[in-house]
């Protein structure tokens, strides 16, 4: 399912150069190109599990997820530093804690799907394998229209991710210089509408390479090991993953401040409901400022 039709190259004028984006990538694959980068992120992936010990690789038993029979709330998770990740093999993050406090608290039980491609999240959650899809997402009018969005789970904002001065040239500092340029995201990220409305702001062609392989995080690695020219990611997801690539620059705004949330299955409206209230409730515990001051400051 896609909720964001027409991934690929944009312009203005409505064009769709699909095919011209695919052709590209082609080619690439002919020479060897992608080749390389897939290679590259199976070692960045490697890295960060075995060096930091921390990592958001996909789990292979994800692929046999069955959504469980019981009340137990089925939940596709983002893998990332920010929302899900394992550390010591123990699994982290900062929604995913939310959730295993909410769990605690209220005698709920949640079964975590980790995922990378939202695309496929999405669609699971639209056929009823999943109840809840959580993720670095903001509430946008096209999501609005598939699926009941919780309240602000914390507020965040897409960034620019580039090398800072890398191969001699300078960083990009305004967006009125990605004119023409490319940028990646991942696959099914609400992001594209941003980048579609940027390009007609600038009154030129911009092209969006949407990948279902890489997770945010791993599109940031792969942008300061420069086998990718720039990424469009959440600026804490770039923040906490520059902690081991200072060479990354994600100074540049994409987009204002906006409400980062969580969809529920269609028509779930009572888990919403219920996902506002406890929300509401933890927002004000010392348990919520500590996991704010770890992962949002």
């Amino acid at each position: 399912m896609k909720l964001l039709e027409g991934a690929g190259r944009f312009d203005i004028k409505g064009q769709n150069y699909a095919a011209g984006a695919a052709q590209k990538m082609k080619k690439k694959l002919e020479k060897g190109r992608l080749y390389a980068v897939l290679i590259v992120a199976a070692t960045v992936l490697v890295c960060l599990n075995f060096g930091r010990r921390c990592s958001t690789t996909e789990s292979t038993l994800a692929d046999d997820y069955v959504k469980p029979s019981d009340d137990t709330i089925a939940v596709a998770i983002e893998m990332s530093p920010l929302t899900y990740t394992f550390c010591h093999d123990t699994a982290e993050g900062f929604d995913y804690s939310i959730l295993k406090e909410i769990g605690r608290r209220h005698d709920m039980r949640f079964s975590f799907r980790p995922v990378s491609d939202l695309d496929r999240a999405f669609a699971g959650l639209n056929d009823g394998q999943y109840d809840l899809v959580v993720a670095s997402f903001p509430a946008t009018s096209a999501l609005k229209e598939y699926f009941p969005l919780t309240d602000a789970v914390y507020i965040d904002r897409q960034v620019l991710v580039q090398r800072r001065g890398a191969d001699s040239v300078p960083p990009i500092r305004t967006l009125q210089q990605l004119r023409g340029d490319t940028v990646w995201i991942s696959a099914g990220s609400p992001f594209r509408t941003r980048l579609q409305n940027l390009a007609a702001e600038m009154g030129d062609s911009l092209t969006v390479m949407p990948t279902p392989e890489y997770s945010a995080e791993q599109l940031v690695v792969l942008t300061a090991l420069g086998k990718i020219p720039r990424a469009v990611v959440n600026e804490n997801v770039a923040r906490l993953t520059a902690r081991d690539y200072p060479d990354i620059d994600y100074s540049v705004p994409v987009s204002l401040s906006q409400f980062q949330v969580w969809a529920a299955a269609p028509g779930d409206s009572v888990l919403v409901d219920s996902l506002d209230r406890w929300l509401d409730e933890f927002q004000t515990t010392a348990t919520y400022d500590s996991l704010y001051n770890r992962y949002l400051k």
